[in-house]
C-alpha cells in the first residue's frame, strides 16, 4: 500500500503547485473562502477566452481538412492517371494467358523455356504456324522484329524409359488459336494506343486544370479565419479577461497566468 500513498501525495502535490500557480499570492489568495469569489471570476473569464478559442479552432481546422481533402481528391486522380499511362508505355508481359509444354502466353509476350534459359518475344504483328511431322507437333512464332521462337510437341509414345510428355494435335492446334486470339488482342491494343495516351494526357491536364473544389475550400478557410479575427464576441471576451488579470494583480500584487 506504501506505492499507492506515494501516487496520492504526488497527485496531492501536484495539484497543490498547479494550483498555487494558476492564483498566484499565496496560500490564502489559492485556497482561502475570502477569496473565493475572486478565483470564480478569474476562472470564468479564463474559461470562456478557452471556449471562444477552441470553437474558432475547431471551425478553422473543419476547414483546413476540407481544403486538405480536394487536394488529396486531385492528387489522387493525378496519380492514378500517371499509373494508367505508366502502364500503356509499358505494359510489360501482362496475365498469364496459358502454358503448354514449353511455350507461356502473356497478354503481351511468348515466353519459351529452353536448356539455354528463357525466351520471351513481344506478340504485335506475330506469325504463328503449326506444323507435325511423324514424332512432333511444331509451333513456329515469328514477330514483327524478326524474333522467333519455336517449340516441339511429341506426339508419338515415347519409349518406357524417357519421361517425355506426350500432346494430342488438337491440344496443340487449340493452343496456336490461343495465340492468334492473343495476337489479334495485341494488334488491336498497340493501334489504339496512340489515341489512348492522348486521352490520358488531355484528363491529366484537365485534372491539373480543374482546381475549383481546392480553391472553393482554401477560400472558404480564409474566410472562415477572418470571420473568427472580425468576430466582436472575441474581443469581448478577451476585454474581460485581461480586466480579470488586472483585477487579480490588484488584489495580490501578483500577475496570473491566462
Amino acid at each position: 500500500m506504501v506505492w499507492l500513498g506515494v501516487i496520492v501525495l504526488a497527485g496531492l502535490a501536484f495539484w497543490v503547485s498547479r494550483r498555487l500557480h494558476r492564483y498566484p499570492g499565496g496560500w490564502a489568495f489559492a485556497f482561502s473562502l475570502q477569496y473565493e469569489g475572486d478565483r470564480d471570476a478569474l476562472e470564468h473569464a479564463r474559461s470562456e477566452v478557452r471556449a471562444w478559442t477552441r470553437r474558432a479552432e475547431q471551425d478553422e481546422s473543419s476547414a483546413r481538412r476540407a481544403v486538405t481533402a480536394a487536394e488529396s481528391i486531385q492528387e489522387r486522380r493525378l496519380q492514378e492517371l500517371e499509373h494508367r499511362r505508366t502502364r500503356l508505355r509499358h505494359p510489360g508481359s501482362g496475365e498469364q494467358v496459358g502454358v503448354l509444354g514449353s511455350l507461356t502466353l502473356f497478354q503481351h509476350r511468348l515466353m519459351v523455356k529452353s536448356d539455354s534459359g528463357i525466351a520471351s518475344v513481344e506478340l504485335v504483328q506475330m506469325e504463328v504456324h503449326f506444323s507435325t511431322d511423324h514424332m512432333y507437333h511444331h509451333v513456329y512464332c515469328i514477330n514483327s522484329g524478326g524474333q522467333s521462337l519455336q517449340a516441339k510437341y511429341r506426339h508419338l509414345p515415347p519409349a518406357p524409359e524417357t519421361q517425355e510428355q506426350c500432346f494430342d494435335e488438337g491440344t496443340v492446334r487449340d493452343f496456336v488459336r490461343d495465340i492468334q486470339k492473343a495476337v489479334t488482342r495485341e494488334n488491336s491494343f498497340r493501334e489504339q494506343l496512340p489515341s489512348q495516351l492522348k486521352a490520358v494526357e488531355s484528363e491529366r491536364e484537365a485534372v491539373e486544370k480543374d482546381t475549383g473544389a481546392a480553391d472553393a475550400a482554401r477560400e472558404q478557410l480564409e474566410e472562415t479565419r477572418e470571420r473568427n479575427r472580425q468576430d466582436p464576441r472575441g474581443r469581448v471576451l478577451e476585454e474581460k479577461l485581461e480586466e480579470a488579470l488586472k483585477d487579480w494583480e490588484e488584489l495580490t500584487g501578483r500577475v496570473p497566468p491566462r
